[in-house]
């Protein structure tokens, strides 16, 4: 590419061409028409394709250009600031409601590696980033969030149980589970319909009258027994309702 952004064509004779000059602007989108036989086709592919391909495979090794698709040289005085081109052919066999540019030329697998690894998550409710967690960044969070009030905090993780469960078979399960209590119970939709869904109580405490081990340990276990999500309620003041503190699920690392 040029300095200036620019791809200039002068005398370019392929095929109908007289001599053409052209400026064309990189980084933008050029729609070439005009009627049939006018030569679009031998300026688009046959000239400014054809030269940046020629160039783009000579920068291989005389070994690996053998096993190339090499095009002709184009009738064309100079050609200057075109890069490494990519053309797909409008009579392409493959044809499905399904085809893309970016499926035709095999850029899709490069793009799909390139958001895996370089995009940034952001939560689609907050917009806030979403980030790895850990125990210890939950609590960092926590100790941030509650530096000054210092409410008793209520540590769960969601249980997913059938909807048609009763209060009964929720105290079994919790007994053979080796908890308690539930915090809050609610409904949710899930791929199998209908599905209860408990807050069961991993631990309570002030952060301030407990040890940072006793708190990190209840996160820790919240995470492996709510399959990586941690809910964490702030005990309500007199006349107040309970809400959630946060909830931290965390994400793999790209």
């Amino acid at each position: 590419m040029s300095s200036n952004g620019t791809i200039k064509i002068r005398g370019a004779r392929q095929h109908n061409l007289k001599n053409v000059d052209l400026d064309v602007r990189a980084g933008e989108m050029t729609v070439v028409i005009g009627p049939s036989g006018s030569g679009k086709s031998s300026l688009v592919f046959d000239t400014l394709y054809a030269e940046g391909q020629r160039r783009y495979v000579e920068t291989f090794s005389a070994y690996a250009r053998q096993f190339l698709d090499r095009m002709d040289w184009p009738q064309v005085d100079r050609v200057d600031g075109v890069p490494p081109a990519i053309a797909i052919d409008q009579t392409n066999p493959v044809r499905s409601s399904r085809s893309t540019v970016g499926t035709m030329t095999e850029l899709n697998d490069h793009l799909k590696l390139l958001y895996a690894r370089a995009a940034e998550l952001f939560d689609r409710e907050t917009s806030h980033p979403v980030r790895h967690d850990t125990p210890e960044t939950i609590y960092a969070e926590l100790a941030a969030r509650t530096a000054q009030d210092d409410p008793r905090l209520v540590v769960t993780f969601p249980v997913k149980l059938p909807e048609s469960a009763s209060e009964q078979e929720v105290e079994q399960w919790l007994s053979a589970s080796g908890y308690t209590s539930v915090q809050a119970q609610r409904e949710v939709d899930s791929p199998t319909g209908r599905r209860k869904m408990l807050d069961v109580v991993a631990d309570r405490f002030r952060l301030s009258a407990v040890e940072k081990g006793r708190a990190v340990e209840a996160i820790e276990a919240s995470l492996k027994r709510g399959g990586g999500r941690v809910n964490i309620y702030v005990l309500p003041a007199a006349g107040e309702a309970e809400s959630p503190a946060g909830t931290a699920q965390p994400e793999p690392q790209i």
